[in-house]
């Protein structure tokens, strides 16, 4: 998934929001149904209800984990204060790590129980709408199908994660300099075969964030971007070797609703949809006084 936050946000803007006020309404259907006696009706309701509710307030939680940057560590920023590529530990290391993992089992997860919910559906649907000699229910198999092709989905990305394990950018010196490089190697935890294709890109994105809870929207605005294409070496590293020009702006997460974010994405043909990571990597001008600078950027 090349950006995450935007993917997720679109879900929400889209389907989140809905999906909580039709989980809502199905709820107080299904209790009016059942006080009557119509059980058939609110079982059918009730299913609905909770395919709605698991996918409108599960897709706000992940958005709202997506959203926000990494903590910086407070003892890391006490020890450098004019240095912020060493307030993060993994930008402190110099080797940034997917989580490819752990995000394909969320997603497994998610997709799963939402099949739980609403595969119901299957056999309650298709007997109301013979019953009511009507096709209007027919439209609430829409919620299986989509856990279908959602847990398909999550399948792909846990064996895609199976088949190359995490992956690790190691930086040959830390922070890349504007006016500079950006230089290093990534490695798979599962090596791909050398002198494999591989395309890299290398991007400066304003990323912006407005409203809270349920009406949280980011905005990715690009205001660089590289491509570079590459091939694997001998022991199955892709080499990244990018020229910063002196005019680009600095990592800045100082204010979470304003950040200035380089991205590091790479990929390369393979089964499972192929080798995919991406890295949020430190780029910086050296000499800055970022101490001084600190109080006003987080005013903005």
């Amino acid at each position: 998934m090349k950006n995450p936050e935007r993917l997720a946000l679109a879900y929400l803007k889209f389907f989140g929001t809905p999906m909580c006020i039709a989980a809502i309404v199905a709820a107080l259907v299904a209790f009016t149904r059942a006080r009557a006696g119509r059980w058939e009706e609110a079982a059918l309701a009730g299913l609905i209800a909770i395919a709605c509710g698991a996918a409108g307030f599960g897709i706000i939680w992940w958005v709202r984990f997506a959203a926000h940057p990494p903590d910086a560590n407070e003892q890391l920023r006490a020890q450098h204060p004019n240095e912020p590529w060493m307030w993060r530990e993994d930008w402190a290391a110099g080797a940034m790590r997917t989580s490819n993992r752990r995000d394909a089992r969320r997603f497994l997860i998610f997709a799963a129980a939402w099949c739980l919910a609403t595969f119901p559906l299957f056999a309650i649907v298709p007997h109301q709408a013979i019953r009511t000699h009507g096709y209007p229910p027919m439209l609430a198999l829409i919620f299986p199908v989509a856990g279908v092709v959602m847990l398909a989905w999550a399948m792909r990305l846990a064996r895609r994660a199976r088949e190359y394990g995490e992956a690790t950018f190691t930086m040959a010196s830390i922070p890349a300099q504007i006016g500079g490089s950006l230089l290093g190697k990534i490695d798979a935890e599962r090596p791909l075969s050398a002198g494999r294709a591989a395309m890299l890109e290398l991007a400066c994105v304003a990323r912006t964030m407005r409203g809270t809870f349920h009406h949280l929207t980011i905005w990715d605005r690009v205001l660089w971007r590289a491509e570079l294409s590459t091939i694997s070496d001998s022991a199955g590293a892709i080499p990244v070797a990018f020229i910063i020009p002196p005019d680009c702006l600095a990592s800045d997460d100082l204010n979470p609703r304003r950040r200035i974010v380089w991205r590091l994405s790479a990929r390369a043909p393979g089964p499972y949809g192929g080798f995919r990571a991406e890295f949020e990597v430190p780029v910086f001008k050296i000499g800055e006084n970022y101490a001084s600078a600190s109080a006003s950027r987080i005013e903005r």
